[in-house]
């Protein structure tokens, strides 16, 4: 079975490139990076991770991007996860935020457009059935785009009650549309701690603070920081690794 899905037009995919800062003709700055940027790059290469861009502004993407990220290789640009979402964009002729446009679908069909048939935890279905029966659960709980989601309990059992999916999926999702929950900055606290070797706790305002100086110095916005780090030490802490190397 193939599916059924509107097609129409929307505006193009976000630009998640690194800023140009320099001025056309001046050379491009050259400084040593800090010993907590350094120590950063150590533990999340920015030639090697796949999570340094800014995260998915759109419902989607982001949707996608929670249900079929777990378990599996996150993947590059061109692969895993993000081809997923590559495939989907295209099939949708641009960027996406409406999880309506997943109520045409049936599951075989968006699997078989995904050109992937990845299981949730449980085997109970493929991930792209839940893809389908979680925005089915949004939209009817009332989100229809980014602009919709908040960190609601409402909200969060829309997707929690989708057999096969759970917090983590729920938190994936808030996290990578950027919206910031005490979970998701509790993990980037973590990680700025164990990398920098502070035993002291780190209140928003220092963290805000100790992004910007990262960002700052790698010349790219503080959402991508955020979302680089967030997403490694969300697979530390899901995999029990190794803490990230604290600053020499």
């Amino acid at each position: 079975m193939t599916a059924s899905i509107t097609t129409e037009p929307i505006t193009t995919e976000p630009d998640t490139t690194e800023p140009n800062t320099t001025e056309v003709g001046a050379a491009a700055p050259v400084a040593a990076p800090s010993d907590l940027t350094a120590s950063v790059l150590r533990a999340v290469p920015r030639e090697s991770s796949p999570f340094w861009f800014p995260g998915w502004r759109d419902t989607e993407a982001a949707l996608l991007d929670a249900v079929f990220s777990a378990r599996a290789s996150y993947g590059g640009p061109t692969t895993g996860v993000r081809d997923v979402v590559a495939t989907w964009r295209t099939h949708r002729q641009g960027r996406t935020d409406d999880l309506s446009a997943f109520a045409a679908c049936d599951g075989d069909g968006l699997a078989d457009l995904l050109g992937n048939r990845q299981r949730v935890p449980g085997n109970r279905t493929t991930k792209a059935a839940a893809v389908v029966a979680a925005a089915a659960a949004l939209t009817e709980a009332g989100v229809r785009s980014a602009a919709d989601v908040t960190d609601t309990e409402a909200l969060r059992r829309a997707v929690v009650d989708v057999p096969g999916l759970g917090e983590r999926t729920w938190l994936c999702f808030l996290g990578a549309l950027g919206v910031v929950t005490d979970d998701a900055e509790a993990l980037v606290a973590s990680f700025l701690r164990e990398v920098t070797g502070s035993t002291d706790d780190l209140d928003t305002a220092a963290v805000d603070d100790l992004l910007g100086a990262i960002a700052g110095e790698l010349a790219v916005d503080v959402p991508t920081v955020r979302h680089a780090l967030w997403r490694h030490q969300r697979v530390v802490t899901g995999r029990r690794s190794p803490a990230p190397p604290p600053v020499a």
